[in-house]
């Protein structure tokens, strides 16, 4: 899974640029997740505790996603989820089967999200 990660990240460098902030993955539920990339200001800002629980909103997603997949079935499979903030942008790829949770972090420019989205679906899927 390394290799693939590293190819994302690569992938993300690419068509994000600078705008890239942060990439973690792994089992966000029991708090074991890796840093793949991360530029220096990707933790500026926040505390260890704010880490924390951002960490747990982000082991959320893996926990509904099965309940949002039946729900939206005619459009399939739920796959991530895109948080657009003033400053920031965080894509969520909800992990399946032994695949990891995967977290992006973008700077706050809209026009990076389908760059990015894009870049984790070649390289994902």
């Amino acid at each position: 899974m390394s290799s693939q990660i590293d190819a994302l990240v690569a992938a993300l460098e690419e068509r994000v640029g600078d705008g890239l902030r942060g990439v973690f993955y792994g089992d966000f539920r029991e708090r074991e997740y890796s840093v793949a990339y991360a530029d220096d200001g990707a933790l500026e800002g926040y505390s260890v505790e704010e880490v924390g629980k951002v960490i747990e909103d982000v082991s959320f997603e893996k926990l509904h996603s099965d309940r949002r997949s039946d729900l939206h079935e005619p459009l399939g499979r739920y796959t991530a989820t895109v948080e657009v903030f003033d400053d920031g942008i965080n894509l969520v790829v909800v992990g399946y089967d032994d695949a990891p949770t995967i977290f992006v972090g973008i700077e706050g420019d809209v026009a990076n999200v389908t760059p990015a989205l894009e870049a984790m679906r070649e390289v994902l899927d």
